[in-house]
């Protein structure tokens, strides 16, 4: 009896978890070139079966009692692209991540909503600037046009202010996701020598609203049903000391 307790306590433990992450993935399914995670479940604690008779005890099987959260892994398919008209907003196609400088190192990203900060770099706001091929790409006009390679100009053409630089990695389970959807890395990007962009617009999420709804109401089902027979097993536990039969 005392097993039940651990095995319901750890599956709503788990569905936590998920619902999370599917909160997460909900709470930015308008964030420009965000990927959607899941959770992944794994059994713990098998036990082997066995099965007495005249011949002895013969193994059948194992049995797992308990579910519990293994890892989050994150879904790289591409977005849908989103026309936006801002001079400033440009999206990849294909693999490749924008390079982003912050105080802490460089990051990477699929967010092409760009904009001016007080000294006319590119940035991504709130995160660092846009690096290009030769550094930190600095305009002087919001009046630009970016080609497919990801050259800036202005908009006659007249000025040249950089290349934007995009990489992409080997393997991606080198990644790590921070908040808003920039990841981090543990391994040496390799340069992307001709990227395609597509300017005055951006990739959207790759989140589907209708498929995190489903998964959250089918954990809150979860979660509610594990509770009310985590509710039944304490009143029988209750029981059992009343009498005496525990």
């Amino acid at each position: 009896m005392f097993q039940g307790f651990y095995d319901l306590a750890s599956n709503m433990i788990t569905q936590n978890r998920i619902m999370n992450v599917i909160s997460n993935n909900m709470a930015n399914v308008s964030t420009p070139g965000f990927k959607s995670d899941r959770m992944l479940e794994r059994t713990f604690k098998e036990e082997l079966l066995y099965r007495y008779d005249s011949h002895g005890k013969t193994p059948v099987g194992t049995v797992s009692r308990m579910n519990v959260a293994d890892q989050k892994v994150t879904n790289y398919e591409d977005g849908i692209l989103r026309e936006t008209g801002r001079a400033l907003d440009v999206a990849l196609t294909g693999k490749g991540f924008f390079v982003i400088q912050t105080e802490n190192g460089n990051v990477y990203s699929r967010n092409g909503s760009f904009n001016l900060d007080n000294e006319g770099y590119l940035v991504q706001q709130g995160v660092g600037r846009v690096m290009g091929t030769n550094g930190p790409i600095r305009l002087n006009t919001d009046d630009i046009a970016i080609d497919s390679q990801g050259n800036i100009t202005s908009a006659d053409g007249f000025q040249y202010f950089g290349k934007i630089q995009v990489v992409d990695f080997e393997d991606y389970a080198t990644l790590n996701k921070t908040a808003g959807g920039v990841f981090t890395a543990d391994a040496q990007p390799q340069i992307v020598a001709n990227p395609v962009m597509k300017h005055k617009c951006t990739e959207a999420s790759n989140v589907s609203m209708v498929e995190e709804m489903t998964a959250m109401m089918s954990g809150q089902r979860v979660l509610q049903s594990s509770s009310q027979v985590l509710k039944m097993y304490d009143q029988l536990m209750g029981k059992a000391i009343q009498t005496g039969t525990l």
